[in-house]
């Protein structure tokens, strides 16, 4: 959860309600005495200085017996009764983003090698002159940083990890003896987007990375950091080459993947899950304790605990295995009676 705001690459702006209605475009139907300070999702806890977006009354009914600071609906909610102040927009997700632009401004990146004064290095770090360690960024003890390796704005690297040749990390918060090798990225925006009436406009990313002991995430790898709430990813998970994770994903303790696999946003691994070379998993699944996700399967529905899933789209790996067989069966046979067109 975001208890503090370490690691971010944002500093946040209060406006109020009027002013924030005013960017986004929204009729303001209720007012309200609270300042908006925050983006947040409709789920958390305190949203009491948070602006939040409901698309439909089902949810808006979350919001029933909460305070919250700014709510954006559609026009068929505008009879709604909501704790705090609430505008109209026909497209509240799009409202939202404009909101959440204004509210996070975001650092400017360091942009010459060398280590921040307010940068604290701990004992026996080295540092390679060519990489860049921007301010309030935190380095552990015994820490490598490699050549061209770039550590963005209050970024945390706890003790004895290694940060490979040209990787970047921003908005992350990483513990001990972390490994990224060559050109990975970590906390980098996920894709994000809402659509307007001249295009796409980005939803403003303002998560982080939350990464355990002991990780390793191999060359050309990136880890997403969270829209709203944070990407997690536990303790001695590996990750290898050119895997992609998506913004707020949650890696249980001692995951693997391996190279080309993906995960969409928001999907939830248990601890010990397997996911093979080039596996695609849709946002949203939870994959339980010790599954397995075979090789190039595209998997788009949660997998129960310590099952096993092939195919595309993905199944229980015995039933695609037996499909499998009864085509390969059904080919030959055609092919034996002289239908191999």
């Amino acid at each position: 959860c975001q208890c503090d705001n370490r690691g971010s690459d944002s500093r946040v702006v209060a406006v109020g309600v009027h002013e924030a209605a005013a960017v986004a475009g929204a009729d303001l139907v209720c007012d309200g005495a609270r300042l908006v300070r925050r983006a947040a999702g409709i789920g958390e806890d305190d949203l009491s200085d948070a602006v939040v977006f409901a698309e439909s009354k089902a949810r808006l009914a979350a919001l029933e017996g909460r305070a919250v600071a700014l709510c954006l609906v559609p026009p068929d909610c505008r009879e709604a009764a909501v704790d705090g102040a609430f505008a109209v927009h026909p497209a509240p997700r799009l409202a939202f983003a404009r909101i959440s632009a204004l509210l996070h401004e975001v650092r400017q990146p360091a942009l010459t090698p060398g280590v921040h004064p307010s940068a604290v290095i701990g004992e026996g770090a080295r540092i390679h002159p060519s990489a860049v360690i921007a301010d309030d960024a935190v380095i552990g003890a015994g820490s490598i940083i490699g050549p061209h390796a770039y550590i963005g704005p209050g970024v945390v690297i706890g003790a004895g990890s290694e940060v490979g040749p040209s990787a970047s990390v921003i908005c992350t918060l990483a513990g001990e003896r972390m490994i990224l090798l060559a050109g990975a990225r970590i906390g980098e925006a996920g894709f994000g987007f809402a659509q307007g009436p001249d295009g796409h406009v980005r939803i403003p990313q303002l998560g982080r990375v939350v990464i355990g002991d002991n990780v390793e995430i191999g060359a050309n790898s990136t880890v997403d950091r969270g829209a709203l709430g944070d990407t997690m990813v536990g303790d001695g998970v590996k990750i290898d080459n050119l895997v992609q994770i998506g913004h707020n994903v949650r890696i249980g303790r001692h995951c693997v993947f391996a190279a080309q696999a993906g995960v969409a946003g928001s999907t939830v691994l248990g601890e010990g899950v397997l996911v093979g070379a080039q596996a695609g998993l849709v946002d949203h699944l939870c994959i339980g304790d010790g599954a397995r996700i075979l090789g190039k399967a595209g998997l788009m529905r949660d997998v129960p605990a310590k099952e096993s899933w092939g195919g595309t789209p993905a199944r229980p790996a015995r039933a695609w295995f037996r499909e499998t067989a009864v085509l390969a069966k059904l080919a030959k046979r055609k092919k034996t009676e002289g239908h191999d067109d």
